[in-house]
């Protein structure tokens, strides 16, 4: 038996299910359907949420940590401080906000569908169906990240260039001044982009990118740190 719904949302992290939520508040039947087990699971974001998503959520306090600028270094470590007035974004748990956002969505009626993969879709004149799910929509989102699937189903804009990336997480640091996050501008450790330290929530998140075909260094970034 095919399931309706008004709107199905394939992806289950921040967009998804803050889009899931405000869909569902407004009277819609919502799912959301992520082939992840779990909201929060696979985490692979640092979760930096800005002022203006602030400002459209009520977040819970103790999963953020507020940041009020960001300390640019040089490779010779030389530091620029940035900053607006009133300005700030917020260093997250982001498990524990997906799992949050998750249960928001829930509560507003939307139906979580985690562990189901999306495969394809068929659109006709009364809407989108999803048969390998057994699911149809009058309207289908893709909130499924940089390599949508939903975007290749229907032959939308793909991204064509990537940055490679590599984050840990280890107990806080001391020395780095929690106001800010720390971007290093450096071309040996992270040709094309930057490397970050962010001072987060019971934790101290530490990562670096470059464009590909470039590779990160990660080991080179935390001998800096140690120096």
């Amino acid at each position: 038996m095919i399931r309706k719904f008004d709107l199905i949302i394939i992806g289950g992290s921040f967009a998804g299910l803050a889009c899931a939520r405000t869909a569902a508040l407004r009277g819609l039947k919502v799912a959301v359907v992520d082939s992840k087990p779990e909201p929060g699971a696979r985490v692979r974001t640092t979760g930096i949420v800005v002022k203006e998503a602030c400002d459209d959520f009520d977040l819970p306090a103790q999963l953020m940590r507020k940041v009020r600028g960001v300390r640019l270094y040089s490779p010779d470590d030389r530091t620029l401080d940035l900053h607006a007035p009133g300005y700030f974004f917020q260093a997250t748990d982001t498990a524990a906000l997906m799992r949050w956002l998750a249960g928001e969505a829930q509560r507003a009626g939307a139906e979580l569908m985690f562990g189901r993969r999306f495969e394809a879709a068929l659109e006709h004149d009364r809407g989108v169906a999803l048969p390998a799910l057994g699911l149809h929509a009058s309207f289908l989102i893709g909130a499924d990240g940089a390599r949508s699937r939903v975007a290749e189903c229907f032959g939308l804009g793909r991204n064509k260039r990537f940055l490679a990336g590599t984050e840990i997480e280890c107990e806080p640091l001391g020395g780095m001044d929690g106001r800010f996050l720390h971007c290093f501008a450096d071309s040996r450790i992270a040709p094309g982009y930057i490397a970050w330290v962010v001072p987060g929530v019971g934790m101290t998140q530490i990562g670096v990118a470059a464009r590909r075909p470039f590779r990160p260094d990660l080991g080179q970034l935390l001998h800096r740190l140690k120096s």
